[in-house]
């Protein structure tokens, strides 16, 4: 993924081994789709690279592990600007036909790179709403990107996924806290913060479900307390 710094074109990885010389779908890819002269040019929009498998180091084959390849096989991987996969091909292609592909993926790539300011801007809200202690809207927000990850970039998508194990981590430092309190038998503030975090974390069932168990054993102390 080392690449030109600032490149906006997507990529094209095509990984093979040398043992794959007479492999059929290898032959297809170089002997008629990487010939094709309407998909020669259709990968021109593409910053394309050739890679043999033997040559990458360990932790680049540790990266590879992610995207769930045939070993038998050669692989096209295609890319979006930042890394993010578009599309995995493991089977011998028609090149006339596999231009709808290259164009679908193209046009998804683009999607990607148009969108990207929107969605660091939803990021941003959920930001605000975490910073604001509104855990519940944030992971609202989240959620809402997060089931829309086939048109977001991939750093956008990194971002959603570090923001939401953030909350988690908060919810069960928050659960930790709680717990401080009424072992010290602060009843009433460890009250309050099960319910807050009851409420505010709703959409992280395990917590939420913690806190309400917590609370409801307290408000029955709290009740025979006289307060």
């Amino acid at each position: 993924m080392n690449r030109e710094a600032g490149s906006k074109k997507p990529m094209v990885v095509f990984l093979y081994s040398s043992s794959m010389n007479k492999d059929c779908c290898c032959a297809n890819f170089e002997r008629a789709l990487f010939r094709d002269r309407d998909s020669v040019k259709e990968f021109k929009s593409w910053a394309c690279y050739k890679q043999l498998t033997e040559s990458l180091k360990d932790e680049d084959k540790k990266l590879l592990e992610q995207y769930d390849l045939r070993k038998d096989k050669p692989a096209l991987l295609f890319f979006d600007s930042e890394g993010g996969l578009l599309h995995k091909q493991q089977l011998c292609v028609d090149p006339p036909k596999f231009i709808k592909v290259i164009r679908s993926t193209k046009k998804l790539s683009d999607m990607r790179l148009r969108l990207r300011k929107t969605h660091l801007a939803e990021r941003k809200k959920a930001r605000e709403h975490m910073e604001a202690g509104r855990y519940g809207k944030a992971i609202r927000v989240l959620d809402g990107m997060a089931k829309n990850r086939k048109i977001m970039s991939e750093t956008v998508s990194v971002l959603v996924d570090q923001d939401l194990k953030e909350i988690e981590s908060t919810a069960g430092e928050l659960l930790i806290q709680a717990s401080a309190l009424k072992k010290e038998n602060r009843l009433l503030d460890s009250y309050r913060l099960y319910e807050e975090i009851e409420k505010e974390f709703e959409k992280l069932k395990e917590y939420s479900k913690e806190a309400s168990k917590h609370r409801k054993e307290l408000l029955k102390k709290l009740k025979d307390l006289g307060l």
